[in-house]
């Protein structure tokens, strides 16, 4: 997509279903490169809340592996989790080339809301989304309801909590956009 316009970019970006990408593994570099461009996000006082955990290989095997267990132990003890929702989890942690846990760091002083953190936090994961589209990767955002199961195994600190996941691959045919509806009935003009 070389030369292509923000807007364009903007309007391309699709959120692709993991199980529509291929399972070859992408360079270190490009991830580094996605990530360096999340930090690039805007965020009040300078506090830059994202964190990341990359799951490449073995480590992400070992993650799906971990992730997969909690959910079945918890599920033997009466969380109301769905077999479904759990081979879905796992599966998708096993076919995605790359993982991220998207994490926010909380302003330890407290000198802003909750949500002006989130609100950077997701600025960041759309500047990964809109540099993998400019790549030509596929990306998605997965935010799976049980996530408060899984930091003790993605080591979350105080003060931080998971916003998901994000996967990335390439792709191995285009997603169809979904469009958007009229502007018209989302702006009022004063």
């Amino acid at each position: 997509m070389d030369n292509t316009s923000i807007s364009e970019i903007i309007k391309n970006r699709r959120a692709t279903p993991p199980r529509l990408f291929t399972k070859r593994e992408l360079a270190k570099e490009v991830i580094e490169q996605l990530l360096e461009s999340a930090t690039w996000a805007p965020n009040h006082k300078k506090t830059e809340p994202w964190r990341f955990k990359i799951y490449t290989g073995d480590a992400k095997v070992k993650l799906a592996a971990e992730t997969y267990a909690i959910l079945k132990e918890k599920q033997a003890e009466g969380y109301p989790v769905a077999p479904e929702k759990m081979e879905k989890f796992k599966s998708t942690l096993d076919r995605v080339p790359v993982a991220i846990a998207i994490i926010v760091q909380y302003d330890l002083a407290r000198r802003l809301p909750e949500w002006e953190e989130i609100a950077a936090v997701s600025m960041a994961v759309q500047n990964m989304w809109l540099h993998a589209t400019e790549l030509g990767l596929g990306a998605f955002w997965a935010t799976p309801a049980f996530m408060e199961l899984f930091e003790e195994v993605l080591e979350i600190k105080p003060g931080q909590k998971c916003l998901g996941f994000f996967y990335l691959g390439e792709i191995m045919m285009d997603y169809p956009s979904p469009g958007r509806g009229d502007l018209s009935a989302k702006a009022e003009w004063k």
